[in-house]
């Protein structure tokens, strides 16, 4: 059942079967299987299951391989879409127009069937009432990136409500170059961290077999023992897994796919609101709790302030923040129906926009939320001059979640180049006990005689 899943996973990414390339890539797997066998002088059984592994995990490889280059055609098409569809928008304001402009620059596949299905929702259906937003959603689905969201979120209110935009649209196209920028370096690193976990793996592998120069030079047979056989056969299996894992995060769809845990949000949020002082344990749960949050709010706070500056063009402050709610990140959604309801209760006041959030250190809420409330009084300035520098600052705060999102992307990949280095450690360890153990007794076995 699992093979029949990953033989169609793997046709869906376009992978053509073929019986010819198949033996040969799965004899070339074996004879690698084999030459590290022999290399570590693993016995006729240990050498099977090797070769048994390392033949079952190469569908997974090959899967990782497609996976990659899939995700790099998507992060390719999104981020010509993304730029495309602004430049156009800024000479048009119709979203039909602009969508018809973008569906002729890509040849076929992924983006320009989804351009098309898009286009033929908005362009065929009556009997909805919001057709553009929901033509829109079909792209949004197939590309789950919060910038995408912002743009269109952009156009449906500018195409709904008029007004100046040119300015915006600009500073809309500076995200989007940040945004490619980041991911780009991203990638980058993430090849360079996989480089390193195989380098990490091949010479943790060769101090090993160093102990085996050693011990043939003391007429020891450690490469026998039953113990080191065992031993040998899971560092090499988990040296494969390790590198299976790098390979995996290799192709995951960060750029595209920048949704948060929100089940783990969910829960980091109740156990802030229900611990008991009382309970050591608990105030250190909280703490835990209130430090992931606040990561998370790092990275999701500049998200939701992109929305709510682009709904600014033609909304008050207090009607842009509840048109964000549905849009809004996990993260938010409990402090902002906090917002919501203050704002109802006190719409003139401060107090709702420095409570804000304010359980966490976040001085860039701060100031933020304060620049909102300046401009819902209509103090500090012209609208039109004051949300392209509340879009300014955003960019700002998005370039260090960027930094933080990546941070988290890359941080198993480095507790993944050390992995090697314990299981070398752990085989280095058991081979030279057996070396003493061994030469003991082959001392005293020499001293009796």
């Amino acid at each position: 059942m699992e093979d029949r899943r990953i033989s169609d996973e793997l046709k869906r990414y376009g992978y053509v079967f073929s019986l010819r390339k198949n033996v040969i890539l799965y004899i070339m797997a074996s004879l690698i299987s084999f030459l590290m066998g022999r290399i570590f002088r693993l016995n006729m059984v240990c050498q099977i299951i090797l070769i048994i592994a390392v033949v079952i995990m190469l569908p997974f490889f090959i899967r990782n391989s497609l996976i990659n280059r899939d995700n790099q055609q998507r992060f390719s098409d999104l981020n010509i879409y993304m730029e495309q569809f602004l430049y156009s928008f800024q000479k048009t304001g119709k979203i039909i127009t602009t969508l018809n402009d973008v569906l002729i620059l890509f040849e076929d596949g992924t983006m320009k069937d989804t351009i098309k299905k898009a286009i033929d929702h908005i362009e065929n259906t009556y009997n909805e009432s919001d057709v553009e937003r929901n033509g829109l959603k079909i792209i949004e689905r197939e590309y789950p990136c919060s910038g995408l969201k912002n743009i269109h979120s952009f156009a449906l209110e500018v195409e709904k409500n008029g007004g100046e935009y040119q300015e915006s649209t600009l500073l809309l196209l500076e995200s989007r170059r940040l945004w490619a920028d980041r991911n780009y370096k991203l990638l980058t690193e993430k090849k360079h961290q996989r480089t390193r976990i195989i380098l990490s793996i091949l010479i943790t592998l060769l101090l090993c077999t160093m102990i085996y120069f050693l011990s043939y030079r003391m007429k020891i047979d450690v490469a026998a023992n039953p113990l080191s056989q065992g031993v040998t056969l899971f560092v090499l299996i988990s040296d494969l897994f390790i590198f299976y894992i790098s390979d995996k995060k290799m192709s995951a769809d960060d750029a595209i796919r920048d949704e948060s845990d929100q089940k783990g949000i969910k829960d980091a949020e109740e156990r802030i609101e229900k611990y008991d002082e009382k309970k050591l344990f608990q105030r250190i749960a909280k703490k835990s709790a209130i430090k992931r949050v606040t990561r998370q709010l790092e990275i999701d706070f500049p998200k939701w302030l992109m929305q709510v500056s682009l709904l600014l063009q033609t909304e008050n402050v207090p009607v842009a923040v509840i048109k964000s709610y549905s849009d809004a990140p996990a993260s938010l959604k409990l402090p902002l129906k906090k917002f919501i309801y203050d704002l109802k209760k006190d719409p003139s006041g401060i107090r709702p926009y420095i409570s804000f959030l304010k359980e966490y250190t976040l001085p860039e809420v701060r100031s933020s939320m304060k620049m909102l409330y300046s401009l819902s009084e209509g103090a500090g300035g012209k609208a039109s001059s004051q949300i392209p520098e509340i879009i300014r600052r955003n960019q700002t705060m998005m370039e260090r979640a960027a930094e933080l999102k990546n941070e988290n992307a890359l941080a198993g990949m480095y507790a993944l180049f050390l992995a090697p280095q314990i299981t070398g450690g752990i085989k280095l360890t058991v081979d030279m006990l057996l070396l003493f153990v061994v030469y003991m007794v082959k001392m005293g076995n020499s001293v009796k005689m």
